[in-house]
């Protein structure tokens, strides 16, 4: 059994759209039946941060601040590649490895 479905679903769209634009004028309307623009309604909305997200947020402003790699380290280890000193430790290795594996499997 076939179903038209292309009648009609203009009009349901046209008239879902006047519907959502008369109901978008009546909410602009507040409880005293005084019109508010949308924008004055923005200028009054305010936002206030908890204690504790003003405390991620200001720990998140500290930490986008920090450079991505630690350049001191990175040189350490340079120097001691070059010297001939840098030891692996081949378990503590093979143990991160095998930690890392575990995620995925």
């Amino acid at each position: 059994m076939a179903i038209n479905i292309s009648n009609g679903l203009g009009n349901q769209a046209n008239i879902g759209k006047n519907e959502r634009l008369q109901k978008s004028s009546e909410s602009t309307e507040n409880r005293a039946g005084q019109n508010v623009s949308s924008k004055d309604t923005l200028s009054e909305d305010t936002v206030q941060l908890s204690d504790a997200a003003q405390i991620l947020k200001d720990q998140e402003a500290k930490i986008s601040n920090l450079p991505d790699m630690d350049m001191e380290k990175v040189e350490r280890v340079k120097q001691a590649i070059a010297a001939g000193e840098y030891q692996i430790d081949t378990q503590k290795l093979a143990s991160n490895m095998q930690s890392i594996d575990a995620l995925f499997a």
